[in-house]
């Protein structure tokens, strides 16, 4: 996840968790306290698209519900499955 200010030029924050039985990792962070902001969630799992997003819907709804002066917005949503590899193939060299 990355949050930006909306206010002040290139500060961000970012936290990574590479797998579940990690521990999220603050690798930075903002120097001072923000009033607005856009968070960005970037997320690759194993689970359908749509699960997914009520997932994230629902973890806005509580975070909102939990600090009552914050107003949370979904403003865009991307979620899909990939398409499964189609790798190619080459013969480097041919032994005689």
């Amino acid at each position: 996840m990355t949050l930006s200010p909306n206010e002040g030029l290139g500060d961000i924050a970012v936290i990574n968790l590479v797998r579940n039985d990690f521990v999220p990792e603050l690798s930075l962070e903002l120097p001072d306290a923000i009033h607005s902001g856009q968070l960005i969630i970037n997320c690759r799992a194993e689970a359908a698209p749509e699960t997914l997003l009520t997932a994230v819907n629902l973890a806005l709804a509580e975070v909102g519900a939990q600090f009552p002066g914050l107003t949370v917005k979904l403003e865009h949503s991307e979620h899909f499955r990939p398409g499964k590899p189609q790798p190619t193939h080459r013969i480097v060299s041919v032994a005689d």
